[in-house]
């Protein structure tokens, strides 16, 4: 049976010191009555930065043991978080992408997919994102469908994204990768907005 992951966020994510850009590790302060009821679940969260322009995606995590437990770790704080924070102006937050509790043991292969994808599409939304892993650039493209650059789309191209089931992005530009060209992945994440 397929796994089905829901979106919860933006929670905004507290933060001391003189400029209040620090995060306390485990960040207690946190896990609040909007948030208590993720802190035991498994899945995949997406560090960010909200400025009045949208979101910049930081750092795509997964866990093994609870979010609570792995998303303030002081390794991800330091290495992660808080570089971006020293030179990003906007606020911190998390969003995260909980896998639905079902019988028998946790589907760990789908969160390491869901991970894959949100990497694979946070870096090309920012070719800076924290993560060491998956982040390296595709080689091919094709060109009106993936990664195929400016311009117009040509008809075929048109036409093959129709009998594929692939859709243009908002901007009119060809499609860049996307889990709709690599299983659909997309199709199992369900939003539940959730924001504080």
């Amino acid at each position: 049976m397929a796994a089905t992951f829901k979106i919860f966020g933006p929670f905004e994510i507290p933060c001391n010191g003189e400029h209040q850009r620090f995060i306390e590790v485990g960040c207690p302060a946190f896990w609040n009555s909007t948030t208590s009821h993720l802190a035991k679940e498994r899945g995949c969260y997406l560090f960010a930065i909200q400025a009045a322009r949208g979101f910049r995606p930081v750092y795509v995590g997964k866990t093994k043991k609870s979010f609570e437990k792995e998303c303030f770790t002081y390794h991800k704080i330091a290495q992660h978080y808080t570089p971006a924070l020293d030179i990003a102006k906007g606020t911190p937050v998390l969003f995260f992408v909980v896998l639905d509790k079902k019988k028998g043991p946790v589907n760990n292969r789908a969160i390491s997919q869901v991970e894959s994808f949100l990497i694979h599409n946070a870096v090309a939304k920012n070719p800076e994102l924290s993560n060491v892993h998956g982040t390296k650039k595709e080689e091919w493209s094709i060109t009106g469908v993936i990664r195929g650059g400016k311009g117009k789309c040509p008809q075929p191209a048109k036409l093959f994204r129709r009998a594929m089931g692939l859709k243009a992005p908002e901007d009119g530009r060809t499609l860049r990768d996307s889990p709709a060209s690599e299983g659909g992945i997309s199709e199992e994440l369900h939003s539940s907005g959730t924001k504080t």
